[in-house]
């Protein structure tokens, strides 16, 4: 069996939707005769879905401390698995600068996931060193903005591969209301990146009542949103409910009556689709990874725009769902689509490398 090595800087307290496709896509590989093998950061050791991972017979490691021992790390696995491709997903330099001393001189692709905007510049002396040190065969994009982006960088092969969603786990679990009032769902511990802030704003200044409640999903980052709203209003408002991770994640969905992203930078949201899934009302920024979701019914509003941001809450909330979204996505991001599409482009990489001269 063809060897494929999983590298993923990936210690949720939860599965989450990313754990679930790559699951599948773990098992799209064996069906095609490839051996996947994952990879996790020491953090992931206690995490109970690694034990999901290993029932479903899915080879799973830990990467260990140092640079040296993570390059012999990785030669070994590369030689006990006979891997012929590398897919990497979330990773750095502490990952790839080992694992391309590890793959030298040996014709191993290195298909690198890109899910989200690169956050580092389109130009510079270091672009030319990071782009030599990750040394990607092929860019999988999540977006077309994601894949232009690279592109700028000068990657080259960067494809577009959109992400399917396991829709069937979010529905699963009881809805309850979080709030008697009409409740705002988002996701996102970083405040500044998900755009937390512009909505914290929004609601500050046109929304005195609190009529609304704000619910802002920060996973096993409660801490530190706790202290961004203490030192932004002095104390954790009222009409905002912070909530932790469950797998089960379709109850806070079905709990809200609005779902916004007011994002700056996206690669693809996930959140978004499953939030149509559930059948809510959405209200997005203006973005390109947004727009580029095409989904036929949503409230748009420019990024940072505090009162478009909230009059687009406001019609949101007037909504009844028609089940327009939810077709939508059932039909264009299954994840069954994104693992065939994954495969083949994994299987590609391993005929390119055969056809000049294969690993050494």
């Amino acid at each position: 069996m063809s060897g494929v090595l999983e590298i993923m800087q990936y210690a949720s307290p939860y599965a989450g939707s990313f754990l679930t496709a790559m699951t599948a896509l773990a098992e799209a590989q064996r069906a095609q005769g490839m051996q996947p093998v994952f990879v996790f950061p020491e953090a992931a050791r206690q995490r109970d879905w690694t034990d999901m991972l290993r029932e479903k017979e899915i080879p799973v490691y830990f990467l260990p401390q140092g640079t040296l021992r993570r390059a012999a790390f990785f030669r070994r696995l590369l030689r006990q698995y006979a891997v012929q491709v590398v897919h990497t997903h979330f990773i750095d330099h502490a990952v790839y600068v080992p694992l391309r001393a590890a793959c030298f001189g040996r014709r191993i692709p290195h298909v690198f996931h890109a899910h989200s905007l690169p956050r580092f510049s389109p130009d510079g002396r270091a672009l030319a060193l990071r782009r030599a040190l990750m040394h990607p065969s092929c860019v999988i994009c999540v977006s077309d903005a994601v894949r232009q982006a690279y592109e700028q960088r000068g990657f080259a092969d960067c494809v577009t591969i959109v992400n399917g969603v396991d829709f069937s786990r979010l529905d699963a679990g009881e809805a309850q209301r979080i709030d008697a009032r009409p409740t705002v769902l988002m996701f996102g511990y970083d405040f500044h990146v998900k755009g937390v802030d512009t909505a914290l704003e929004a609601f500050d200044a046109f929304d005195p009542q609190q009529k609304y409640m704000l619910a802002v999903c920060v996973a096993s980052h409660r801490d530190r949103a706790q202290a961004y709203l203490r030192e932004r209003f002095g104390c954790v408002p009222d009409r905002v409910r912070l909530l932790g991770p469950r797998q089960d994640v379709g109850v806070y969905f079905r709990a809200a009556d609005v779902f916004l992203s007011a994002s700056r930078t996206e690669g693809l949201g996930n959140a978004v689709l499953e939030a149509a899934y559930c059948g809510r009302p959405i209200v997005l920024s203006d973005i390109p990874a947004h727009r580029f979701l095409a989904l036929p019914e949503v409230d748009f509003f420019p990024p940072e725009d505090t009162r478009a941001l909230y009059d687009a809450v406001e019609r949101a909330c007037a909504k009844k769902d028609d089940g327009v979204n939810k077709a939508f996505v059932c039909e264009r991001y299954a994840l069954r689509e994104w693992t065939r599409a994954v495969c083949a482009q994994l299987r590609e990489q391993i005929r390119r490398a055969d056809a000049s001269g294969g690993s050494k």
